[in-house]
């Protein structure tokens, strides 16, 4: 018997959505009613006249490069299956558009709803008109200045196609997809840097359980990092993701006592974590780590790795280099291994560095194994990338292509309908239906309503291994540089006149 609340249609095929667990996981990122699921004045804008809703293209771009050391305007395709599965995975009903027209039309401040279109999406099966296409999970894209200009060109990520108000009534949805996107990119600027010992510790610092699962798959995307002590993360989605935990400071804490000493305490919590575990990241810094935690990890190394427990120090405070060069001399004295774990606020340059320095005194690269967590969403914002969905084109009696200006520079838009080719190292961005000598990148993402986009974690972030280093450049094709110089020709002639 199906079960309703799976994907419809498509059941079985979508690798991120296999079992009722996963499926639950969608289903609560997807809106409570999708029709009410907008801003207001799209709403207002669908229910305005005929035109709006006018066969129509809109686009998905990022108009700035990652101020990012190493990202040099490259950005990593990320979270597909968070803009796909929650909205399309399943059918809309009558109840649900119902509900919202009579909220919105009857009593609301503002008494508009855009019947014709929730209609329309009731008379396809409760699927949305809507075709999408778009680059790839994993593929590489570029926003960056070029030929001597001070003004940045941009590869769009997507092209959404079909009714224009319906279309774009999902641009709030759509636009969530910067998180992934910038996530996926610090992942691969961080794998540059610190190879693939790494480890995320962010689930505490995460706006909620639900969008760290979501920047985890990113991460997987971008880096292919699959260590995460987001436990929910590795119950959802253990085919991607490993648990990694180590003993907090508050495991220690809750031995000290009146009648046991400081060193007691350390000692009796470190022997307790490790008789009941395989593997025991320790924390040297309850006294001191150099005096006191780093001999007392020794200790415990030496006397219960015989029986194949692994024991190693996790630095997280004050000197870490010089507490990793102690670690170093004192464990090869003692002829066992010099594994640790290195993790305080760590981004890129600091993991490089710390490896580079480490390396530089003799030690193994090998021996580290860096964390971190609150890199990956610091500064992770729409803003960081200018993420922006624009109108690239209206069915008229013919397709009129559009163009969004701006006094800023840089947000231009670009006529569409937006399709994207490589061409060697050359990312060419071109009209639909524009004979391009390339390679076409853009797939079927979402046809008819219908997702077909089928990719597994694994294959993304096996593109994203092929097509980092792969593109220096960007062209806009001849019919999307002519539109551009007509359209600019005849803003700057009103400009003049006026």
């Amino acid at each position: 018997m199906r079960n309703e609340s799976a994907p419809l249609d498509i059941e079985g095929m979508l690798p991120l959505a296999l079992n009722e667990d996963q499926i639950e996981f969608w289903n609560k990122l997807k809106p409570v009613n999708r029709p009410a699921a907008t801003d207001t004045y799209k709403r207002t804008m669908g229910d305005s006249g005929e035109i709006f809703n006018l066969p129509a293209t809109y686009s998905l771009a990022a108009r700035r490069a990652l101020n990012e050391e190493g990202a040099d305007g490259r950005l990593i395709n990320a979270g597909l299956e968070r803009m796909l599965y929650p909205w399309f995975g399943t059918k809309v009903d009558e109840k649900e558009v119902r509900k919202a027209e009579g909220k919105f039309r009857y009593a609301s401040e503002i008494r508009k709803f855009p019947t014709g279109i929730w209609d329309a999406v009731l008379e396809n099966d409760g699927f949305f008109p809507l075709d999408i296409y778009g680059l790839p999970g994993g593929q590489t894209l570029l926003v960056k200045t070029q030929d001597g200009s001070d003004v940045p060109m941009h590869v769009p990520l997507m092209s959404v196609e079909g009714p224009g108000a319906l279309v774009s009534h999902i641009e709030p949805h759509v636009l969530n997809g910067y998180a992934p996107v910038i996530a996926a990119t610090k992942a691969r600027l961080m794998k540059e840097a610190v190879g693939e010992k790494f480890a995320e510790f962010g689930y505490r610092g995460a706006r909620n359980g639900l969008d760290h699962a979501v920047l985890m798959m990113a991460l997987k995307v971008g880096g292919d990092y699959e260590y995460t002590s987001n436990d929910e993360a590795v119950y959802l989605f253990g085919d991607n993701f490993t648990s990694i935990g180590t003993v907090g400071h508050e495991y220690i804490m809750a031995y000290q006592r009146d009648g046991l000493s400081l060193e007691e305490a350390q000692e009796q919590a470190f022997r307790d974590f490790i008789e009941h575990n395989e593997k025991s990241a320790l924390l040297p810094d309850i006294i001191d780590t150099i005096k006191s935690g780093l001999p007392m990890v020794l200790k415990m190394k030496l006397e219960y790795s015989p029986s194949g427990k692994i024991i190693m120090p996790r630095f997280d405070s004050g000197d870490i280099l010089g507490q990793q060069l102690v670690w170093k001399k004192m464990s090869e004295e003692a002829g066992v291994d010099s594994m640790h774990i290195v993790e305080d606020g760590y981004t890129p340059e600091k993991g490089r560095k710390s490896k580079e320095d480490y390396a530089a005194a003799g030690g193994n690269l090998d021996d580290v194994i860096v964390g971190a967590g609150g890199y990956f969403q610091n500064g992770n914002t729409r803003d960081a990338i200018s993420f922006a969905y624009k109108r690239t084109s209206t069915k008229h009696e013919n397709v009129e292509s559009s163009i969004k200006f701006s006094d800023s520079p840089g947000k231009l838009s670009l006529p569409g309908p937006i399709r994207v080719y490589e061409q060697g190292s050359t990312l060419i961005v071109a009209k639909g239906g524009e004979e391009i000598d390339g390679n076409p990148l853009y797939v079927p993402l979402l046809q008819n309503g219908r997702i077909s986009y089928f990719e597994t974690l694994e294959e993304q972030a096996a593109r994203a291994d092929q097509t980092w280093n792969r593109y220096d450049r960007i062209e806009y094709s001849p019919e999307i540089t002519e539109i551009i110089q007509e359209r600019t020709a005849e803003r700057d002639e009103i400009k003049q006149r006026l």
